[in-house]
């Protein structure tokens, strides 16, 4: 029988890349993601930076 309490995933490898950030390639800023409504209801993620 398998343990109960135990991970399947490695907890410091999802960690590790929920630390990791997009990064913009122009600049190197940490890009920003955005969530943009359009009027008609429909969403969109938008990540924004220098170039937009």
């Amino acid at each position: 029988m398998s343990e109960k309490g135990k991970s399947k995933t490695g907890v410091a490898a999802r960690s590790e890349n929920k630390s990791k950030s997009i990064v913009c390639r122009n600049c190197g800023n940490k890009i920003e993601t955005v969530i943009a409504v359009s009027p008609s209801g429909k969403k969109r993620i938008r990540r924004i930076c220098c170039c937009e």
